[in-house]
């Protein structure tokens, strides 16, 4: 019983700390969304850098726009790439 309970408390933590981190472009490298902890993400495109914030909620990484409360939002693929409107398809750099 222990194991189990233990088993979901981790799930627990970790699905609580799924944001997401790292660099990620599209296949041109012409944009770039920087995401960082606390929810920051910078986005860069056609050499303009815009800093925004970002909420994970499960599959979803909803990206603020500066229009006041509209968001562009990407769905998190199984391969870790993030498809959002327009087939915009960006993956991360570095793996």
């Amino acid at each position: 019983m222990r194991k189990y309970l233990l088993v979901a408390v981790l799930c627990l933590l970790s699905a609580c700390s799924s944001g997401i981190n790292g660099t990620y472009s599209d296949a041109m490298g012409v944009t770039k969304y920087t995401f960082s902890s606390g929810g920051k993400v910078t986005i860069e495109a056609l050499g303009i850098s815009q800093e925004t914030s970002y909420v994970r909620d499960g599959d979803t990484v909803k990206v603020a726009l500066p229009q006041k409360g509209a968001s562009l939002d990407f769905t998190v693929g199984e391969d870790g790439a993030l498809t959002g409107p327009l087939g915009i398809r960006l993956e991360k750099v570095g793996k």
